[in-house]
C-alpha cells in the first residue's frame, strides 16, 4: 500500500534537492536515481533547462513523495516501484530526481520534478487529472509488487492516521530551519513548501491541506521546537549552499587544484591523489582540454576528483603523513571545539535571562560572532571524518588491487609454465 501527494516549489530548487538527496535519509545517496539528469549535476541540468526555453522564472518545481505502510517493502523494492512510477508519468519530457527515505518507519520516496519540460519547454502543471494519474499509476505497481492496495476514499483518513504525515512534518520543520537566515525566512520557507502556518503567542502551529487540524509543533515534537529554540538553531546554524552557477567554474577550480597538488610520495595525501587517478583516469586528460564536451558523467567525475583535491590541501596545509595524524589532528580539534560551544551556550542562558531588547542584541551579535569561529572548525572535524572514511575505503580497494595483481601473476606463471613444457 502507497499514498501520494504531489505540490509546486516556488523556491530554492538547490536547496530542495539538497535536502531530499541528504545522505542520512537515503543510506549515503544509495537509494537516490535521475531519470533525464545524473543527481549530482540535477540542479545544474534543471537550469540549464530553464534557460535553454527561457523560463527561469514562476514554479521551480513540483515537490512529491509516495510513502508505503511500515513493514511492507524493503528499500531496495520501494526504490525500484518510486523510479518505475516517475519514468512511466515523466521520463518521456521532465527530469526528475528519485530519492528513497529511510530513516523513518515509513519508508517512503520523494520526487523533485523539474517544472519546465527538456523535450519540449512546456511547463508541468500538476492538475487533478495529473494526481488522479500518479495515484492510478502507483496502485498499479503496488498490485504488481503484491502490496495492499487502499480504496480511493480512503486514502486521506488513513493517511492522517498515520506517522508519516508526522514524519514528513518534522522533516519539512528541520529543513527550514536548517536553511533559512532568521526566524521569518523560516516561516516563509514552510509556507513555500505548502504550509498553512499560524504564529501567535509564542506558538506555533502548521497543517497542510487537505488536512484540518492544526499540530501544534513543540507538543508534538519536543522542546527543541519550542520557538526560542527555533531561533536559537537558526541563528548557530547559518546554513551556506555552495553550488557552481556554470559548469565550467566548476572545472577550472578543479582543474587549477589538481595542477597544484605534488604531495610527497607515500604519504596519505599522495595515497589519495593516486588512488583518485586509479578511479578517473580518463579525467585526468579531459582536465587539459579545453574542448572536451561536458556530459553528466564527466561532471560527476569532477565533482568527486575537486573534493579529492580539497581533502589532499587539507592534508597537505596541516602536514598530516598518516591516519594516525588525522586522528589525532581531530583530538586537538575537538579540544578547541568544546569550549567555543561551552561559551556559546553561556550565552543563550544570558540572553534568555536579558531584560532588554538592547541587551539581547548584544548578546545575539557575541552568539554570532562565536558561531562563525566554530563553523570552520566543526567544518575541519568533518574534513577529518571523511578522510578517515575514505582511508578505509582505499585501504580496501588497495588490497584489491594487490589481490587481482597476484592473480594476474598467478596466470601469467602457469602460462609460461605450459609453454615450458611444450
Amino acid at each position: 500500500m502507497a499514498t501520494t501527494k504531489i505540490w509546486k516549489f516556488k523556491s530554492r530548487l538547490n536547496r530542495l534537492i539538497d535536502y531530499t538527496m541528504n545522505g542520512e535519509k537515503t543510506k549515503n545517496k544509495l537509494f537516490v536515481s535521475g531519470i533525464n539528469c545524473m543527481p549530482d549535476t540535477a540542479f545544474l541540468e534543471m537550469i540549464n533547462v530553464k534557460k535553454q526555453f527561457f523560463k527561469t522564472g514562476g514554479i521551480e518545481c513540483f515537490h512529491g513523495y509516495q510513502s508505503f505502510v511500515e513493514g511492507e517493502v524493503t528499500p531496495e523494492q520501494a526504490h525500484e516501484i518510486g523510479v518505475k512510477l516517475a519514468e512511466e508519468l515523466w521520463g518521456d519530457k521532465f527530469q526528475v530526481i528519485v530519492s528513497t527515505h529511510i530513516n523513518t518507519d515509513n519508508i517512503h520516496n520523494h520526487f523533485v520534478l523539474n517544472s519546465v519540460s527538456f523535450l519540449d519547454g512546456k511547463r508541468f502543471c500538476n492538475t487533478k487529472k495529473d494526481y488522479a494519474l500518479m495515484r492510478k499509476t502507483s496502485d498499479k505497481l503496488c498490485n504488481e509488487y503484491g502490496l495492499s492496495i487502499l480504496k480511493q476514499e480512503e486514502k486521506y483518513d488513513k493517511y492522517a492516521t498515520s506517522s508519516l504525515y508526522k514524519e514528513l512534518m518534522k522533516d519539512s520543520i528541520d529543513y527550514a530551519i536548517a536553511t533559512s537566515k532568521n526566524y521569518n525566512e523560516f516561516i516563509k520557507i514552510l509556507e513555500d513548501l505548502d504550509y498553512i502556518v499560524t504564529n501567535k503567542n509564542n506558538t506555533l502551529t502548521i497543517r497542510r491541506e487537505p488536512y484540518k487540524r492544526n499540530t501544534r509543533i513543540e507538543r508534538q515534537f519536543g522542546k527543541h521546537y519550542l520557538k526560542e529554540n527555533i531561533y536559537k538553531r537558526i541563528l548557530e546554524t547559518q546554513t551556506r549552499f555552495s553550488y557552481s552557477p556554470e559548469p565550467y567554474l566548476l572545472i577550472n577550480r578543479t582543474r587549477e587544484n589538481y595542477e597544484k597538488l605534488n604531495p610527497e610520495k607515500g604519504s596519505l595525501a599522495w595515497l589519495f591523489l593516486h588512488y583518485m587517478k586509479l578511479l578517473h583516469p580518463s579525467t585526468e586528460n579531459a582536465l587539459k582540454s579545453n574542448s572536451t564536451r561536458m556530459t553528466p558523467a564527466l561532471l560527476h567525475a569532477i565533482k568527486e576528483m575537486n573534493e579529492f583535491s580539497e581533502r589532499v590541501r587539507f592534508l597537505c596545509k596541516y602536514d598530516l603523513e598518516s591516519d594516525v595524524d588525522v586522528m589525532e589532528f581531530k583530538k586537538l580539534t575537538y579540544q578547541k571545539l568544546a569550549p567555543l560551544k561551552s561559551e556559546r551556550e553561556n550565552l543563550w542562558r544570558k540572553h534568555k535571562r536579558a531584560k532588554t531588547e538592547n541587551e539581547k542584541k548584544v548578546i545575539e551579535e557575541k552568539i554570532i560572532d562565536l558561531s562563525k569561529q566554530i563553523s570552520p572548525v566543526d567544518e575541519e572535524m568533518g574534513i577529518c571524518n571523511n578522510i578517515l572514511k575514505r582511508v578505509e575505503k582505499i585501504k580496501k580497494f588497495e588490497i584489491h588491487q594487490k589481490l587481482e595483481q597476484e592473480k594476474q601473476n598467478w596466470k601469467n606463471t602457469q602460462k609460461e609454465m605450459r609453454n615450458t613444457v611444450r
